[in-house]
Order: structure tokens, then sequence, then C-alpha cells
């Protein structure tokens, strides 16, 4: 009988103790399992006529109390021979079940059990050979398998039923048994007959991996219908993706069901990197593999809005950048996190807060008496100083002054020494995120629009049969518009690309986007923490001022250092 239309029963028992004659039984629980699902369960606690050893109490939760008044034994068998049926009865470490159950069966004046029988413990040490133990309570935690009431009888044969669901799948993969009288007849195998690797598998050993290079890339797993089916980056191709096909019993539970399904894998080097995280990126946005949970749908990151439309600029938040006058800084990881960088520079910095209509009436608002604005309204020396508060703010979203950082950790100590500790929290997780920001910034260094550079990071050796060299990622109003490769040694070739690349991407005369896209503010997020985080590589500062020759040859420089460093 093929195994999706078997009926399946699990049966777990508690016990006084581990000889069976002499202990008893105090209960028992089985599930009815039928294609992979349980569709009926029994329970039943049982009277063993003495007292429940405290160990045993301990262990299971069973008391003598609970069990006191219970059906016996004899009264308890019957219905479980009706609930066993004409179905293959399962069991982990059936040996032990079975003795107690038969020892019940004939106190009830019932013969010995006779339906086929199957072992899950016997199958683990068959299927799961690398594993150091296979009892219930490691299988289950290695699979994720929730248990409700461990050394329960019911609690302990539901999760028997889905290790058990598990085991029968792989028999299926890796020697494709798919009947009853193929799984009885697999935990009967000599061990040595139970290691045989799955096809696929071989295959992707043999024919992929030996061809892997250890150099950066992005890395496509596909399935027998040569669909992609998960996306990965790597800075060795070669070490990443051998670590799926190694030691698979270890893996969590979807990389394993990952490696089961994975019929072949395909690569793309990328060179450095950071290339291939931006590759990774837009790529799941593309396939939208079913194996890759994040990254599948683009969002919005908002940025903090100096507004310098205006003669007394004021600060905000938004989720779009816009061609507006307006300076943008970020993007921010969300919207609560720009909520309260906003307010908290309201609170460190005297801009105003009111809108155009409130502060044409001329007068001080509640933000001026709270101290929070200098008045500019009414002129004097709140309108003279406002121009040198506004550079405070913005050297201050640039990374270049963290007196801000100085003044949130001082008021964050003195409201721990009021034991204000509410506000000292507040005050607390506003500098953690204060400091993530400078130092994010101050690698940036500029608003959005103002945002023009090039990034050099050092190229893998070997990759497009160069021996290392640098890649170029050129930036221009915050958005990455392309990237270049460059030899170590460029000759006059290489070096006219070069000047063209770079006169084109950084053309005076080229307007600012009217908008940044989805796509285009991932990019940003993506450079802008890579650039906080990883110091290997320089950046080269484009102005409209910097003329052409001399940015060629910084940017010539910069690439020179970094292959030199790389080299060390």
């Amino acid at each position: 009988m093929d195994v999706d239309r078997a009926e399946f029963v699990i049966i777990d028992t508690e016990t006084t103790g581990s000889r069976a004659g002499e202990d008893r039984l105090i209960e028992v629980g089985a599930a009815r399992l039928v294609g992979g699902e349980i569709v009926d369960t029994y329970q039943q606690l049982i009277d063993p006529g003495r007292h429940v050893p405290n160990r045993i109490t301990r262990l299971t939760g069973i008391s003598t109390g609970m069990v006191y008044g219970k059906p016996d034994a004899s009264e308890v068998m019957p219905h479980v021979v009706d609930f066993l049926g004409d179905a293959v009865l399962v069991a982990h470490n059936l040996p032990f079940d079975a003795r107690f159950l038969d020892v019940a069966l004939a106190d009830a004046g019932l013969p010995p059990l006779q339906n086929p029988s199957l072992d899950t413990l016997r199958l683990a040490r068959r299927l799961l050979s690398s594993l150091p133990s296979k009892g219930l309570s490691k299988l289950t935690q290695h699979f994720g398998i929730e248990v409700k009431g461990r050394h329960r009888a019911l609690g302990d044969a539901v999760a028997t039923a889905e290790l058990l669901v598990i085991l029968l799948e792989r028999m299926r993969l890796e020697f494709d048994i798919t009947t009853v009288d193929g799984v009885l007849g697999f935990q009967r195998r000599r061990y040595k007959d139970t290691r045989r690797v799955p096809t696929h598998l071989k295959k992707i050993r043999e024919q992929a991996l030996p061809l892997l290079p250890d150099r950066p890339g992005v890395y496509f797993m596909r399935d027998n219908r040569g669909s992609v089916i998960y996306v990965g980056k790597a800075k060795s191709l070669r070490n990443r993706v051998r670590s799926y096909f190694t030691g698979v019993e270890n893996h969590d539970p979807k990389t394993r069901k990952l490696v089961r399904d994975v019929r072949n894998v395909t690569w793309r080097e990328t060179g450095t990197e950071l290339a291939a995280l931006l590759e990774e990126s837009k790529l799941i946005k593309n396939y939208l593999p079913v194996y890759n949970r994040a990254q599948r749908r683009y969002r919005d990151y908002p940025f903090i809005r100096l507004d310098t439309t205006h003669d007394y600029p004021t600060l905000s938040w938004t989720p779009r950048i816009a061609h507006d006058g307006a300076e943008y800084y970020g993007p921010l990881g969300r919207r609560g996190q720009a909520e309260e960088l906003t307010e908290l520079i309201g609170r460190l910095f005297k801009l105003r807060e009111c809108d155009d209509n409130v502060f044409s009436l001329g007068r001080p608002c509640l933000y001026a008496e709270m101290g929070r604005c200098g008045a500019p309204c009414v002129g004097g020396e709140g309108a003279e100083q406002y121009g040198l508060e506004v550079e405070r703010v913005r050297r201050f979203l640039t990374g270049q002054d963290t007196e801000a950082v100085d003044l949130v950790e001082d008021a964050m100590r003195e409201a721990a020494a009021a034991r204000e500790y509410e506000a000292a929290g507040w005050y607390r997780d506003q500098l953690r995120r204060l400091e993530r920001m400078v130092g994010r910034q101050k690698t940036i260094a500029s608003a959005v629009h103002e945002h023009h550079a090039v990034l050099v990071e050092p190229l893998a050796a070997g990759y497009n049969d160069l021996e290392g060299g640098a890649q170029l990622f050129l930036i221009r109003y915050g958005r990455l518009e392309g990237r270049a490769d460059l030899p170590t040694d460029p000759g006059p070739d290489e070096i006219a690309a070069l000047e063209a690349a770079l006169a084109q991407a950084f053309d005076p005369d080229t307007l600012p986007p009217e908008s940044h896209r989805r796509p285009d503010v991932d990019e940003m997020r993506m450079l802008a923490n890579w650039m906080r985080l990883n110091t290997g590589g320089t950046v080269v500062r484009w102005n409209s001022d910097l003329e052409g020759g001399a940015f060629v040859d910084a940017v010539l420089e910069a690439a020179r250092g970094t292959v030199t460093a790389a080299a060390d």
C-alpha cells in the first residue's frame, strides 16, 4: 500500500517504571495519521492500583491523585485495540511501549498486538546518522517540532507523528521509498545500506561545487523545473554554497527543506561583496523566490527634510524625496525612528516648529515659551541667530558635529540621577539611534541632493581574468549611477574608459531627478550601511568646482591605495 493512503497509529505510554510486568501503565495516548495529517487522537489516564513514584510525577506531572479512580488497564485496553484497528503501529523506541501494552492486554484477556509495527527510533538511526542523539527530545528540538505536553502520552504521540512525517518524506526523497512495505523493511536494513546520498545531492556535489570560485557573487538555487527558488550573496561563493550541502542533518528545518528541493545551482560573479549585496536585493525582488522571505518587496524609508526654501527653515520627516529645493537626509530605518529623531532635534536645536500661517502672526508661540524656539517671528536675536542654528542642524545631520550626542548623554545621566527612569530610558534609546545615524551620515557628509562621490572597493583577484584591481561605485545625487572595474595597473584604454564614465555620471549640467524611486532608496540605504560598517573602501567626493582631470587623478590614486591596502 502507498504510504500516503495508509493509516498509522502512533502510540505512547507513561508508566510507573521501566520494567514491564512489575511496573504498570498510568497513561496511554495515540494519534491516527493519514496522508501526513493527524485525523484523530485518543488519551486515557489509567489507575495502576499502586502509588505513582515521585520521580515519575516529577517527570510526567502525573500524580497518584490524578490516576486514582480512573479505569484500570483491563478496561482501557479494549478501547486501545479498537482505536488501533488494522493500522500500522508506530512508537519511538517501540519495544518499550509494546512490552507494557502486551502485559496489559494479557491482563485484560486479550491476545498480543499483531499489527505491522514501525519504530521511529530505528528510522532515525538510519536516516540521521550524523546527529549525536536520536532521542525524542533531541529530534523534536532539531526539527523545530513543538511538543505540547512532553512526557505526557498524547503530547509525545503527536510529536512522534510529526517526526514520522519528516522521516517518511526523507525516505521518499533519498531512497525512493513510497510504500508501507518499503518503510517497514527500511527500519531493518543494515546501517551500511542506509548511507546512500540522494541523487540530486550527489550530482550537485560532483558537478557544481568543484567549479565554484573563491570570489564574491550571487548564487541561484533552482528546482526540478529550473525555477529559481532561492537567491543568495556571498563573499566567497565556494565557501557559502558548499555550506548548504555538507552536514545537511545539522541545518535548520527551512534550510533542510531548501536542500531537499534544489536540483541545480548557478552563480554570477560580481567582483566585490558590495556589488553582490546590491545584486541580491534586486534579484530577490525580480524572481520572488519561495525560500527568500525577506527583501521581497521594496518599501518606503523615511528621510529628514530641512525646508530651506523659507527664510527661517523648518524640519520634518517625509517618506519621499522631491526636487523642491529642500535638503533631505537619510534614509532612516522606519517611520517611528524618523518621528523620534525629529522630536529629538526639536529639543536640542531651536528651529521653529510652527507653520507659515502661525509664523506670520508675528508673536511668540508655546514652543518659544518652552525654550525650544528662538522666536524669529518677532525679529531680534532669535532671527539674527537663526542661520547659525540651521547650520548647527545641518552639521549634525551630516555627521560633522557630535555635540548633540554629548547633550543627549548628559540628559540621560541627569534623568537617571533624578530617578526619572522612563525619561532616562528614552534618552538612552535616542542616544543609540543618534550614534548610528551620526556614524552613517559621517560617511555621506552631505544632503542627498549634494551627495556626489565615487566609492572605491578592492576587486577580487581573478574576477574577469584581472589580477585584482578596484571596483568603482558612481554615486550622483545620492543614487547609484553605475559601476566600473579598474585593473591594478590601468593602461591608456582603461583610463580613457574611466574618464568617459566619470564625465557622464558627474556632468555638471545634469539636473537632480524629479524623485527618487523605491529601488533608488533601497540602494541608498544599503550603500550608507556598507560605508558605515566597512572601512576597506575609499570615498572620493565630487563637486561642480572640481576640475575633471583632477577628479580622475583622485579616483585613480584612491584605486591604487585601495589595491595596496587589500594586498597588505
